[in-house]
């Protein structure tokens, strides 16, 4: 009996100690284990600061870039709206002009649209040897203007501005019947041409030749 005692005492001692060692090597491996998840852990957590740095930053920077923007912007729709109101002013005195100074105006457009179109015919005729000279001027105004000043307006021009200009192209000049849908101004028919002198035309067109230079003397040259 005492001899199988010994072998049963050394049996389980080696089973108490192979236990111990598979213990122990657990515990290594545990903490192994956890040193590991640790330096991932942290890893990441690294990771993802600098992924939050990044998109932060971005986010400043987009953040700048459209407060430059709608800066740039409400600048630009203020001068817009100035410009706007310039312009508008200006035609605004052009449509509140007295009956003298509205037939003056009348008066030099007439006197351009005539030479424009006369020059139109000597150029063809020197290039080209073609007489494009049509049979009648005659000038249309709006139904409004036409009652009020156009019997007026051919004899002032004819007698004013209008005298320096060939006889042979007064002698067609008239006064049509016709009238034309335009807010002021006057359109010169030359056969199948038309000049449109009509105040909306011709504002429109100053406003293309002078806006850069107004823009400067509004607002200077500086940058935004």
């Amino acid at each position: 009996m005492i001899g199988l005692e010994k072998v049963t005492g050394k049996i389980k001692a080696d089973a108490e100690a192979d236990a111990r060692k598979t213990l122990a090597e657990a515990d290594e491996r545990c903490a192994a284990l956890a040193a590991q998840y640790k330096e991932a852990t942290d890893a990441e957590l690294e990771r993802l600061r600098e992924a939050s740095d990044r998109e932060c930053q971005a986010l400043v920077v987009r953040a700048r870039s459209a407060a430059v923007m709608a800066k740039r912007n409400a600048i630009l729709e203020a001068r817009a709206a100035i410009m706007n109101e310039a312009y508008a002013s200006a035609e605004r005195q052009v449509r509140s002009m007295h009956a003298e100074q509205y037939l003056e105006l009348l008066c030099k457009m007439l006197r351009t649209a005539l030479k424009l179109q006369m020059e139109s015919e000597e150029e063809s005729m020197r290039l080209y040897g073609e007489n494009i000279s049509p049979a009648a001027y005659e000038v249309l105004l709006n139904p409004r203007d036409f009652g009020t000043y156009g019997e007026k307006l051919m004899k002032t021009f004819k007698v004013g501005l209008g005298s320096k200009l060939p006889v042979r192209a007064l002698s067609k000049l008239s006064l049509s019947t016709e009238t034309a849908e335009i807010d002021g101004g006057l359109i010169l028919r030359c056969g199948s041409v038309e000049v449109n002198c009509s105040l909306a035309t011709l504002l429109a067109q100053n406003r293309r030749e002078t806006e850069v230079r107004v823009s400067r003397i509004l607002f200077g040259e500086g940058e935004l």
